[in-house]
């Protein structure tokens, strides 16, 4: 079979490319051909994986949306694909992934966060209303197959955009556990060395790309908390707000005891030196560092806009709670009382993600177009 993946911008650091990586390097190595089409192509690879880039148009955001879905359309129409797999909204592919959730509801959630006149201004952003309107169009061909990657996104897809049952799967994302696992002692106390970091202090680890979105400022703030006070942070992504947040850190007097360490090509070495993870997002549908650090052994604290805060809530495997400085600061420092059971728990719902039976599921989906 061969089949053909769709993300516009392909950046190695970021959850649904590593996503696609892994599992395109699973399906390859049981004999299927996987080609990934991307504008931009900021690295990452798998062997065997073939790559085609479209080129870049339009003059405004949505104008660069817009161009990008009709040269794909041009590409997959002439391709000789047998399927085609879909990370971004567009209409003509056989599934789409809504790894990035339902637009209208991220709208909906950053309206609310923004206050009446930013929610105003995002009803009549060109670019959103072209996305939702995409998303509404694919309900309407009749044609694509939903696959959300929670419960979370699949309740979301049945409110928001009324995707029939028939055309609605959830499959979870997936986590390697053999190369995220919880470190050695020999492995944490080098992963500490190399980052600067006390022996005895906590070390919370924060992951991810969108430090807004992602609650990264959020974070910041609450480390000031009186029970976080000997606490250390450290955040690994890449971001356009990140001299921001590196001025915020210093305007907060946090400078000792956060760490911007930027995007990186491996964020074991974090994971290993710390405690626990934390991730506030504003909307996360479901995010694949959260998996990384719970098979890594690290309890986590989400939001409830996350796909993974249901399953942590019911397992004890960290803790929810808002975005709010304060909340996130109780939850934090109600995990940290509890790290050594929290951490068991955690690696046990880590398994319930195996990237092996993920991987399994989507073949078994593919079957269905044969």
């Amino acid at each position: 079979m061969r089949l053909a993946i769709i993300r516009k911008r392909f950046d190695p650091h970021g959850g649904a490319e590593r996503f696609i990586l892994t599992a395109a390097g699973a399906l390859i190595s049981a004999g299927e051909s996987v080609t990934v089409i991307a504008e931009d192509w900021a690295g990452g690879d798998a062997p065997g994986l073939e790559r085609r880039q479209v080129a870049r148009g339009g003059l405004t955001r949505a104008g660069r949306n817009r161009h990008f879905q009709n040269e794909v359309a041009d590409l997959i129409a002439g391709g000789g694909f047998d399927l085609v797999q879909s990370h971004e909204r567009l209409v003509g592919a056989d599934i789409f992934r809504a790894g990035d959730g339902v637009h209208a509801a991220w709208v909906d959630r950053l309206g609310r966060e923004r206050g009446p006149l930013g929610a105003l201004a995002l009803k009549f952003d060109p670019m959103h209303r072209l996305v939702m309107d995409t998303e509404r169009r694919m309900v309407a061909d009749g044609h694509t197959l939903f696959v959300a990657n929670s419960d979370l996104v699949a309740d979301e897809l049945r409110a928001w955009l009324k995707v029939p049952e028939q055309r609605l799967r959830v499959i979870e994302n997936g986590v390697d556990l053999d190369r995220f696992r919880p470190a050695t002692a020999d492995e944490r106390a080098v992963a500490r060395r190399g980052f600067g970091l006390p022996d005895g202090a906590p070390v919370i680890a924060f992951v991810g790309s969108g430090f807004e979105r992602k609650g990264a400022f959020k974070l910041v703030e609450a480390l000031r908390a009186h029970s976080l006070a000997d606490a250390h942070l450290l955040i690994a992504g890449r971001d356009r707000r990140a001299k921001a947040l590196a001025e915020r850190v210093t305007r907060l007097g946090l400078g000792d005891r956060v760490r911007l360490l930027g995007g990186l090509d491996d964020v074991r070495p974090v994971y290993a030196a710390a405690d626990l993870f934390a991730l506030p997002s504003l909307y996360d549908p479901m995010p694949n560092a959260a998996l990384e650090a719970l098979a890594a052994g690290l309890p986590a604290v989400v939001t409830p806009d996350t796909g993974i805060a249901s399953h942590i809530a019911a397992t004890g495997a960290g803790a929810v709670a808002s975005r709010d400085p304060g909340d996130l600061a109780a939850a934090l420092a109600e995990v940290i009382v509890d790290l050594p059971a929290r951490a068991r728990k955690a690696r046990t719902l880590a398994t319930r993600f195996d990237l092996t039976a993920a991987t399994d599921r989507w073949r078994d989906l593919y079957r269905e177009f044969q």
